[in-house]
């Protein structure tokens, strides 16, 4: 090849080789930029996170700023490394942002602001300036809690009992409700107020058979923006306790009933004692488990109207809330807090709707056997187990006094007969006070409007 011909091909492999890295450099692909739709922001501050990140020539400059009325504060303002050559040193490269918005440090004023996140590249275009990416998020500075007024009196509750409280909020909330102590009972719009609205609210909460000494009881409301108040009342504990019961278990039980429950749980039982203490303790609680996350479905509805009933010509055989010592052959080997009623009747008797609800669950349920469960609303459920059989399905509206099933053995039962229990928001209560009309009256249903009305 002449030397005129190696320079022209010299000339084209260099255009060539120019061609495609201008190409490669110009690539038009923007950053990515993961932002919230909104943000609302309180006088304890927001934390957000924002996610920047491209594959193609890399993060060059990422910033973040709040505009608002008085002004702007920049965020963040970070380069990455790299060169207009080579593009970004790491590739793809991403950047993960959490920033904390203090109204006080940054002397916001309440009203709108914007959180202005951009992300640049390194690619040529724009003039070597880079492809760019802006995301602007409305921002909502809201430094006034909310204002919240009990309207309830002098409020008194048993440990392991259940109570009601009537307040008002002056505005919407993202949630409210009581706390007694670490446990939260959701409020409801008070019959009669559109739900989501700010008004008046209703509120059933229990003191848990657990809870600490003298747990403090308040009313609590949290606004979008995370401004949190709270409102105390005139409440009085009213001290319990509760029996400690030695239960002996037999050989026909241990070899019986222990192996069968067992073999549907899939749990080995070779060894029947063994697997009494795994049903006893795990299933126990994973079966717990299960019944809180169908309570936690119940409606904002009221069902209910007046007492609940029990088991007609039914014998008590164990009551709520006592502490139950499992022995065999004179050696503890278990124990566990029995929260409910064991009634017996008949054989097989008909199970029936203590109260007007909706089945939430109707199925197996561990050491509670066939076993169903009824809202009925405002957070009040029932639940009723070791059933034979089955006369409902889930979603079924029932009033008082349907039948339900048939008393049996199924779960973790010695013997026929009905364990029935209450709850208040996940929490067991003690179903007497359900039982007694005088109680519901005084204590719950004359901070309600009556049914209907």
């Amino acid at each position: 090849m002449t030397v005129r011909g190696l320079s022209v091909l010299l000339f084209v492999l260099l255009a060539v080789g120019a061609s495609s890295l201008v190409w490669w450099r110009c690539e038009g692909e923007a950053p990515r930029v993961d932002a919230p739709e909104a943000l609302a922001v309180g006088r304890e501050g927001t934390e957000v996170k924002l996610g920047f990140a491209d594959d193609r020539s890399g993060l060059r400059q990422v910033r973040v700023v709040l505009r608002h009325a008085s002004g702007e504060a920049v965020l963040r303002d970070d380069l990455h490394p790299g060169s207009l050559v080579s593009g970004a040193v790491r590739k793809p490269s991403r950047e993960d942002v959490s920033l904390t918005i203090d109204p006080q440090a940054l002397g916001l004023p309440e009203g709108d602001a914007f959180l202005d996140a951009e992300a640049v590249d390194w690619s040529w275009r724009e003039w070597l300036s880079g492809n760019v990416t802006r995301v602007s998020v409305p921002v909502e500075i809201d430094l006034t809690p909310p204002r919240v007024f009990v309207e309830s009196g002098l409020t008194y509750v048993r440990r392991g009992g259940a109570a009601a409280v009537s307040y008002e909020l002056d505005a919407p909330v993202a949630r409210d409700g009581v706390e007694v102590g670490d446990a939260f009972f959701p409020g409801f719009a008070h019959p009669g107020t559109p739900e989501g609205s700010s008004g008046r609210r209703f509120a059933l909460f229990a003191v848990p058979r657990d809870a600490s000494e003298s747990p403090p009881i308040h009313v609590v409301a949290v606004d979008r923006a995370g401004n949190r108040t709270t409102a105390r009342w005139a409440t009085r504990v009213q001290e319990r306790s509760f029996e400690d019961v030695r239960i002996n278990l037999g050989e026909s039980f241990l070899e019986g009933k222990v192996p069968s429950l067992a073999g549907s749980l899939g749990i080995g039982a070779a060894d029947p004692v063994a697997a009494f203490q795994d049903i006893n303790t795990r299933i126990r609680a994973e079966n717990e488990e299960r019944v809180r996350a169908v309570v936690a479905r119940g409606g904002a509805t009221r069902l209910w109207e007046g007492a609940f009933r029990q088991l007609r010509n039914s014998a008590v055989t164990s009551r709520f809330a006592e502490h139950r010592r499992y022995f065999f052959r004179d050696a503890q080997i278990s124990e566990a807090i029995h929260y409910g009623y064991d009634l017996a009747s008949t054989a097989r008797d008909s199970i029936t709707a203590s109260n007007a609800g909706r089945v939430l669950f109707a199925g197996d349920l561990g050491i509670y056997g066939n076993c169903v469960i009824l809202d009925h609303g405002l957070g009040l459920t029932s639940l009723y187990a070791h059933l034979s059989s089955l006369d409902v399905s889930e979603g079924a509206e029932v009033a008082r006094g349907d039948v339900l099933g048939l008393s049996g053995t199924t779960g973790l039962a010695g013997g026929d007969h009905l364990h029935f229990a209450i709850l208040v928001s996940g929490v067991y209560v003690d179903p007497k006070e359900w039982w007694d009309p005088k109680w519901v009256r005084e204590h719950v249903e004359v901070h309600l409007p009556p049914k209907g009305s």
